[in-house]
């Protein structure tokens, strides 16, 4: 049932991107790159985070290599990446965990699309006392995340996180969005929460913000965008609660991109906060991603021979 919720996000991220084609541009503001394929190098981390009476729960989360293809006028823009190594030691215990994103930057509309499985987590107490292990501890985020960008004409999501266009003069633009998550907690007998039930909550919202690209000069770009809001959810006998709760929520991200006519490198950064409520007692929840990357332009990937 995740993965069909999943699959059909996915299809309506395709009939979007057929339906923006015509989308217009200004040409003073946004340039696409001459080239046909778009092919990227990163690495990447990515973790989710749980806060909760004043204590921080984290992941032992490992470092991803990836690799991604877009071709222009095609449906082929796909990436994959693997975990290579955990960057901390089994002091801090193992996670299991799945991370599946999907990010669509298009000209009026970006979409977020989030599977997120993370099993087993510590607290050290920023090393005021001896790692505590929590290896039952898990939770599930699966939902997506939308915005709809006002000045789309000139702001270029896809010149700021994406490098698949070009961004010539600094724009910004006013952004209206919401969300949909589906949440599943599961808490550890380690921890002060009383309640050994599963957590489940269904949020749904609306938020608002602004995004802008500083084009420093030629070579560097530098681009962000904030959005607050607040999510509702039906609240379930275990949250603490059996009527309707107003949740605030807050999703950022941001980039630095150096960039020449045939290839760039990028550093992203994206932050997605949102929390439910386990036995009376608020949990934040986290999604902090970072990922450096190396983009390459090219009209084809194999080179022609050259006729005798």
């Amino acid at each position: 049932m995740k993965f069909f919720f999943f699959a059909l996000l996915i299809n309506v991220v395709a009939i979007y991107q057929c339906l923006a084609q015509t989308s217009a541009v200004d040409t003073a503001y946004i340039r696409d790159y001459p080239q046909k394929i778009l092919i990227q190098g990163y690495v990447s981390t990515n973790e989710v985070l749980l806060t909760s009476a004043g204590k921080t729960y984290q992941p032992n989360y490992p470092l991803n290599v990836g690799l991604g293809i877009d071709i222009k006028n095609t449906v082929i823009n796909a990436t994959f990446d693997y975990g290579v190594l955990s960057l901390k030691s089994n002091a801090y215990g193992k996670t299991n965990l799945a991370d599946l994103q999907v990010h669509n930057y298009g000209r009026k509309f970006m979409l977020d699309l989030f599977i997120q499985q993370y099993k087993g987590f510590y607290d050290d107490g920023l090393g005021t006392h001896p790692i505590i292990l929590y290896p039952n501890l898990s939770v599930s985020q699966i939902g997506a995340e939308g915005s709809y960008i006002f000045n789309g004409d000139k702001f270029s999501g896809k010149a700021a996180f994406e490098q698949s266009e070009k961004q010539l003069i600094s724009a910004g633009s006013f952004i209206v969005g919401g969300g949909a998550y589906l949440y599943t907690l599961r808490l550890d007998s380690n921890m002060l929460i009383s309640g050994r039930n599963p957590i489940r909550n269904f949020q749904i919202g609306i938020n608002s913000g602004y995004g802008y690209s500083w084009v420093i000069n030629d070579r560097w770009l530098l681009s962000g965008m904030a959005k607050i809001g607040v999510n509702s959810a039906n609240e379930q006998e275990l949250t603490g609660a059996d009527k309707i709760k107003i949740y605030p929520t807050g999703f950022a991200r941001g980039s630095a991109t150096y960039q020449k006519p045939d290839w760039a490198v990028s550093f992203l950064m994206l932050i997605n906060n949102k929390s439910v409520y386990a036995y009376q007692n608020q949990v934040q929840i986290t999604s902090v991603n970072f990922q450096l990357s190396y983009i390459r332009h090219l009209d084809s990937i194999f080179k022609k021979k050259k006729q005798a």
